[in-house]
């Protein structure tokens, strides 16, 4: 039997937590109580999953290499309250007390750090569950061993779920999203180019170099919606892929879960 590695998106969990309880007047009470049910989902979750280990991943504070790339990198996103964003650190030891390893590296998104332990774990044959809402992470999911949990939905994701939600594999996703852009993160896409168009120009090429390799091969109308967007796409292909390469410089055996 495949050992198994949980991995929860810190982040992602207590944001959308903290965002249900928005009645809560009392901003401090609003935080404690986003920590306690918090407690209570992680106890729900390694329950469900019952890993060999386990980590919870968070995102390190200013900018990462991203921004560096391209300054417009979530640019508008909603902030977060400061009452929450200075009781992170307060979350990570309640979580540590109770078990569960938490991991964040300066200068990295918890994005990357989570791709790169769930593919180093899988080519150690360990099943990695991811737990986040980020559809991100479906670019992950041509593993085997890698899968996605959405604990809000209670749903799971695989690498079957992937072609009847994009149309497209997950390998193909980030010259997908390429084309359409990334709206949540303010990644552009190329101009006029929706989800539709962009399956039709991947059906014929896969990869954003094959498509401006075989420009002349498409209608009137899209070569010109293309025209000019060569740099633009592998820009935005770089952006949306996720690292897989970090030097984390944690070993699996210390983030086992007893």
């Amino acid at each position: 039997m495949d050992k198994k590695l949980l991995i929860i998106d810190g982040l992602n969990l207590i944001r959308r937590l903290y965002a249900a309880l928005q009645s809560e007047q009392d901003l401090e009470r609003r935080v404690e109580r986003t920590q306690s049910i918090a407690i209570e989902a992680l106890a729900k979750l390694t329950h469900q999953f019952d890993p060999d280990y386990a980590v919870v991943v968070f995102d390190s504070n200013g900018k990462t290499w991203r921004h560096n790339v391209y300054p417009e990198y979530k640019l508008g996103r909603v902030p977060m309250d400061d009452k929450l964003l200075e009781s992170l650190p307060d979350f990570a030891r309640v979580f540590r007390f109770n078990r569960l390893p938490c991991l964040r590296i300066e200068g990295w998104e918890a994005d990357d750090l989570i791709a790169t332990l769930a593919v180093k774990a899988a080519n150690s044959n360990v099943k990695s569950y991811i737990i986040s809402t980020d559809k991100g992470f479906t670019q992950l999911l041509g593993n085997d061993h890698i899968l996605q949990y959405d604990y809000f939905a209670k749903l799971g994701y695989d690498k079957v779920w992937v072609p009847g939600k994009y149309g497209v594999e997950p390998h193909q996703l980030m010259d997908y999203w390429a084309l359409v852009g990334d709206t949540t993160n303010r990644i552009p896409g190329v101009k006029g180019i929706g989800p539709k168009t962009a399956l039709t120009i991947i059906r014929d090429f896969s990869t954003i170099e094959d498509i401006y390799a075989n420009l002349a091969s498409f209608p009137e109308r899209i070569q010109k919606m293309l025209a000019g967007g060569y740099d633009q796409c592998l820009l935005s292909r770089s952006l949306v892929a996720l690292r897989t390469d970090v030097d984390i410089g944690v070993r699996l055996s210390q983030l086992r879960y007893v």
